[in-house]
Parts: C-alpha cells; sequence; structure tokens
C-alpha cells in the first residue's frame, strides 16, 4: 500500500444516502422499548409503539457516525444526505460538523417522512441525491487540501465510499440505481474545474436495501465486485427490524474494527441496592488489539471467540478481574498496542457504569479463560484525558528486557528450545537450486512448503513439552520414518518395533528415563510418565498419516493399546488409500526434483554426470533415470546440453590444460581512445 493509499483510503470519506419517501414511513417489526415501572395494577398494558422504517434506517447511521467518530477523531469523515422529492444535506466535510449534535439538530428540521398520498404535483424519489452524493465526493477535505499545497509530486488519490440506504422491488432494480449512480458519477467528472474539487478515482458504492418486515423481498444479496475501474458495487438486504445489526457488521468491516465483550462485571441492582448481579458490556476498538490473541495457541483463542447472538460477525470474550487502585499499573509498561474503545450500546446501564467507572481514573484488567481452565490477564482497560483505552497486554518477554542468550546455563528458560533438533531440521530441509528446467505447472517452491508444512505438522520447540522426541532410544527411526512422503515395508517394520520397545518397557515396570528432564523431586509416576507418552505418540502418528503404510503404523498402536473403535476409523483410512491408489494412472511421472535431492556438482554438462560412476547420484534414484533420458532425447535431436559461456567459447587452452579467459578486454581500446581525443 503507497503512502497516499494509508493517509486517504477508501474511508477517509463516507457519504450516506438515506430514503426519505413516503415508503419509508411504514411501520417495522422494530417497537419502542418502554418501561412502566410504576404502573398500576390490573391495567391493561399499552399497545406495543412500532418504529417505522425511516427511523430504524437513521439510527443505524447514527449509532454508525458515533463510533466512527468516537474511534477516530481525525481523518474519518462522514457526511448524511436525505432524499425524497429533493437532496438534503445534514453535514459537510468540516471537523465542526462531524458530531451527533449536529446531526440530531438537522435531523429535528426534516422530520419525518411525508404520509403516503397519492400526489401528482410532487415526486419522490432516493435518486436525487445521487448527484448530490457524487458532487459531495469530489469536494476536497481539509487533509487533502494540505497534502496537495505541499507540492511534492504525490498525486492525491480521491477515494470514498457511497453507502445507500433504500427500498426496491427486485433485482433490476438496484441495477437500475447502480446505472444511475454510476452516470452521475462519470459527470461530475468531467466538469471539474476548480482547485478545491478532485475527481473520484475510486469509489465503493454499497446499497442497503431495506423492506417492511412483514413482506418478502427478491433483492438478493452480492459481494463486492467491480463494475468499472472507478465503480465497486456490494448490496445487501435486510429487513427493517435488522438493519442496525446490518450496518454495524458493515462497520467493522469498513474500518477494521473487532468486538470485545468484557464479561462478569459486578453492579448492583437498580431495583435493589443490597443485591449485585454481574453483566455483560461489548466494546468496538481496532482489530489489531486481537492479535496476541488470535496468534497464540490455537485452542485457547477458540475458546474465547464466540459468535454475536443474533449478528454475523465475531466476539472476543475476556473476564473482568478485580480492579486495582493505583492507576500506575505496572502491566501497563509490558503493553504492545494501545486503541480508543467505544460501547455498543451506550445507552444500557452496564455500559454508562462501566464507562463512568473507567472515567473517574481506575483501570480493569482482562482475563483470558485458557481452554485447560488456565487464566492469564491479556488486556487492560484506562482512561487518559477523558478517553478510554485498551491496552494489549504482552503475555511473552518484553521489550524492556535484555535478549535471551541461546546459551544460558541450568534454570534458564531458553535452555530448554531443542537447538539441537533444529539444527538437524534445518539440514534435512535445505533449497537447492534446480540445474534443469522444469514444467511449468509445476512449482518446487511450493512443494518445499508443503514438505515444510507435513513435518512440521507435530514439532515442539522446548524439551519440557514433549517426551517421544527426548526418548530416542525408544522412538528412532520412527520419527525420522513417519514424517516421510512413502514408507516401505522395512521401514514399515522398524516404526513396529519402536512400538514393540515402548510396550516392552511399560510390562517390564521400567521408569521412562527422559534425558535433560532428569531431576527426582519433580519426576512424574510411572504410569503417568507412559500414559502421557502413548498420548503424545498417538497424535503425533495421527499428523502424519500420507500412505497405506503410514496408517498401518497408527493401526499397529491401536492395536497394542487395545481401541478397537479407532482400529475402524484406521480400516476406513485404509480403504481410501486402496481405492486412490486403484484410480492412479499406472504411468509414473518423474518431472521434478526432489526437495531433497543433491545438487549437480558438475559443470561439464549432463553427459558427464550420466557417465560418471562416482557422482554423488544414486543410479537407482528417479532423478538419475531423468538425467539419462533427456540426454538421449538430445543425442537424437543433436541439440546442446545447455547455452555454452561466451567466456568459454573465448578463452585459450594454457600448458596445464586449464582454460583462460581474460576479463574486460575492450578497457584498453576505451583507454586508447580517451588519450587520442
Amino acid at each position: 500500500m503507497s503512502l497516499t493509499d494509508q493517509l486517504f483510503p477508501v474511508n477517509h470519506k463516507t457519504t450516506f444516502v438515506v430514503d426519505h419517501t413516503p415508503y419509508f414511513g411504514l411501520a417495522s417489526n422494530a417497537h419502542i422499548k418502554m418501561d412502566f415501572t410504576k404502573r398500576p395494577p390490573n391495567t391493561v398494558p399499552p399497545s406495543p409503539i412500532f418504529k417505522s422504517m425511516w427511523t430504524c434506517s437513521i439510527e443505524a447511521v447514527l449509532e454508525y457516525c458515533r463510533i466512527v467518530w468516537d474511534l477516530f477523531p481525525e481523518g474519518k469523515l462522514i457526511r448524511v444526505i436525505s432524499s425524497d422529492s429533493q437532496s438534503r444535506i445534514l453535514n459537510s466535510w468540516a471537523s465542526s460538523q462531524q458530531n451527533v449534535n449536529h446531526m440530531l439538530h438537522h435531523l429535528s428540521l426534516i422530520g419525518p417522512p411525508a404520509k403516503l398520498l397519492p400526489n401528482p404535483n410532487r415526486d419522490y424519489s432516493v435518486v436525487y441525491g445521487f448527484r448530490t452524493a457524487a458532487e459531495t465526493m469530489t469536494e476536497c477535505t481539509t487533509a487533502q487540501m494540505d497534502q496537495d499545497s505541499k507540492k511534492n509530486n504525490i498525486e492525491v488519490q480521491n477515494k470514498c465510499r457511497t453507502i445507500i440506504i433504500t427500498s426496491a422491488r427486485d433485482n433490476p432494480s438496484i441495477d437500475n440505481l447502480m446505472s444511475m449512480f454510476h452516470n452521475e458519477l462519470i459527470k461530475v467528472n468531467k466538469y471539474i474545474s476548480q482547485p478545491s474539487f478532485k475527481t473520484v478515482h475510486q469509489c465503493h458504492l454499497v446499497i442497503v436495501n431495506t423492506y417492511p418486515d412483514s413482506i418478502t423481498c427478491e433483492v438478493t444479496d452480492r459481494p463486492i465486485h467491480t463494475i468499472s475501474p472507478i465503480l465497486d458495487l456490494e448490496v445487501h438486504s435486510v429487513p427493517a427490524s435488522k438493519i442496525g445489526i446490518k450496518i454495524s457488521n458493515l462497520l467493522l468491516k469498513h474500518y477494521n474494527l473487532a468486538s470485545t465483550t468484557v464479561t462478569g462485571i459486578p453492579m448492583k441492582e437498580e431495583q435493589n441496592a443490597s443485591s449485585s448481579a454481574n453483566y455483560d458490556v461489548e466494546i468496538y476498538h481496532a482489530a489489531t488489539a486481537h492479535t496476541t490473541i488470535l496468534n497464540a495457541n490455537v485452542a485457547d483463542a477458540k475458546a474465547v471467540v464466540a459468535k454475536k447472538e443474533g449478528a454475523d460477525y465475531e466476539t472476543i470474550k475476556l473476564k473482568w478481574c478485580t480492579p486495582r487502585a493505583n492507576n500506575n499499573l505496572p502491566d501497563i509498561h509490558s503493553c504492545t498496542t494501545l486503541h480508543r474503545i467505544t460501547p455498543v450500546d451506550i445507552n444500557s446501564r452496564p455500559s454508562a457504569c462501566l464507562i463512568t467507572f473507567l472515567l473517574n481514573g481506575r483501570s480493569v484488567l482482562l482475563e483470558m479463560i485458557k481452554q485447560g481452565g488456565g487464566k492469564s490477564m491479556s488486556h487492560v482497560l484506562k482512561s487518559y484525558n477523558g478517553e478510554i483505552y485498551i491496552h494489549s497486554v504482552s503475555s511473552g518477554r518484553t521489550v524492556l528486557e535484555d535478549p535471551p542468550a541461546i546459551s544460558e546455563g541450568p534454570g534458564g528458560k531458553v535452555s530448554q528450545y531443542r537447538v539441537a533438533d533444529f539444527g538437524n531440521f534445518m539440514k534435512l530441509n535445505l533449497l537447492q537450486p534446480s540445474k534443469r528446467k522444469t514444467t511449468e505447472d509445476k512449482n518446487c517452491i511450493d512443494d518445499a512448503k508443503e514438505k515444510l508444512k507435513k513435518q512440521t505438522a507435530y514439532w515442539p520447540l522446548i524439551t519440557s513439552s514433549t517426551m517421544i522426541f527426548n526418548l530416542k532410544q525408544y522412538t528412532e527411526p520412527m520419527l525420522s520414518l513417519m514424517v516421510k512422503d512413502n514408507i516401505t515395508d522395512q521401514e514399515l517394520m522398524n516404526c513396529k518395533q519402536c512400538i514393540y520397545a515402548l510396550m516392552t518397557a511399560e510390562s517390564k515396570n521400567e521408569h521412562l528415563i527422559i534425558p535433560n528432564l532428569i531431576n527426582p523431586r519433580k519426576m512424574m509416576k510411572k504410569d503417568d510418565q507412559y500414559k502421557t507418552m502413548w498420548t503424545e505418540l498417538e497424535t503425533f502418528l495421527k499428523s502424519n498419516l500420507y500412505t497405506e503404510n503410514h496408517c498401518k503404523v497408527l493401526q499397529c498402536l491401536f492395536e497394542c493399546l487395545g481401541k478397537p473403535d479407532e482400529e475402524k476409523i484406521i480400516e476406513k483410512t485404509l480403504t481410501r488409500f486402496k481405492k486412490s491408489l486403484a484410480n492412479r494412472p499406472s504411468v509414473i511421472r518423474a518431472t521434478t526434483d526432489s526437495p531433497m535431492s543433491p545438487p549437480l556438482t558438475q559443470q561439464a554438462g549432463i553427459k558427464h554426470i550420466a557417465q560418471n560412476n562416482n557422482s554423488d547420484i544414486d543410479p537407482n534414484s528417479v532423478m538419475y533415470l531423468q538425467i539419462i533420458q533427456e540426454n538421449d532425447s538430445r543425442k537424437v535431436n543433436n541439440q546442446p546440453s545447455r547455452p555454452q559461456f561466451a567466456g568459454r567459447l573465448k578463452s585459450v587452452q594454457l600448458r596445464s590444460g586449464n582454460l583462460f579467459a581474460k576479463l574486460y578486454q575492450h578497457i584498453d581500446d576505451d583507454t586508447d581512445a580517451k588519450s587520442v581525443k
């Protein structure tokens, strides 16, 4: 992403065009909540008051604006336009009009939609707002004009987004609206002459089709797709009662936001102050605040991620921890990110209490409940100068600590890394350049990545988190053979022998002596040792099921452990492998090198490699057969093995038999020419 794209992305300018026609005066299924605490007994409750489609739409737009302006005080501008018989602009790009109070004041002047009465003298349509929206997008913001005034030869790309909230009958009606907006955008771009206006280079058009809950709409959703070089279209269709949820979902995507739900907040009951209950409060913030959690253990991340009830997005649930009175929290010093937050439901009592609690100078710690039942502090909520921020706490070493030394002695944390095993792993996966051309449909880099992915399907980082890799006197060569793409029948027997050796050691009641972890005080019981070892070995074997022989090794383990149900699963896997082998073509195509193939060390051509008996290439390997085949085809076609180097063609043979080539042959000619001049 270029610098201008970072300064002025698509969400720098957003324009709403809201339908204010009489059709939006119809009632939706969403009703206004009213609490009657002092209603006399035995009285008939009042009938519910339903919101109109205009009320549902404009509430969703205002909530969209509030959240954006809370999280981004600068740089994210929004304008709202209503359209009925004419278009009305509610605010401008000026920062003084980018607030909710200004919007509420102008909305009160507009009033509700007109009544749905036949009036041939007045034509109501949302189309009147298209021209106004296109013109507002060409207006430069203060930041864009400041960038243009710098004269640094960097063209500012005018990118923007337009969200149209209207009601259409079917998909052709949506296409008609899109076509009219596209035409207006093209017309406006043609007649730009003033320096305070700029051509729209890219516009993301989002059409939100809403309708009363009592009818069925024929408009279908469409993902974002390109209409022209300057216009992208996205369509959503929702009933009026759920438009607020849809707009919130779009908000998270447009500004790369995420949701966090603070659970277990103790709060006194409003009716009974002597009792308390736990409440949940949902907040929005930048999505990067969840990077530490999502990049950690996958199982722990799944334990805290939950789908928001009634919505299409996910939220991360973090537990409220007892706040500290000291404002200088030591945990703040180890935070990695800092982002503003805003509550989702600003009018709810739990949200108001949490915001007031934080604005009074208190800090709240948030805990992540892990899958195993443990807890770890992941975030901190704290306010500065009237604004509330969420801090992401580092779970590992902080940046203030010294970098760890790989040679730490006994008792050091880093000394538990499997450094020697990782070194051997790197040696076995060295990438070497291919000396011959490969087919266009084959990518050796992808093959190497796939091989690394297979070999690291289960690869513990530290010695204290594994047992089978510390018992190589029992588990080798099984650990090395199982990561291979194919294992022979003899290698299969070697793997089974490793399992039988472990079964023999367990039957003799032998303790598993684990190197580097010998500590009599903390040594596990014998039964726990074997139980942990068998579980880890099963996980390792399940992660390396590539061929039928691989499955037979796992089947041998299940037979030794006596798991009949698991044997059925293995039998199904073996049947699937046999079917795949039966359907495989009989012709074997050897067209690429294995990532572990040795390099072609000689430069005299393929003929030398094919004739040299002392070559590193195994004469029984597929690579050797392929080289012979290519060499024979060149002999038939009289083709040279490869283009010869220009220096070797002009070289002179010395008495010793070596070839001598002079570098920079024309340098003397250039020197003579300069001296003549």
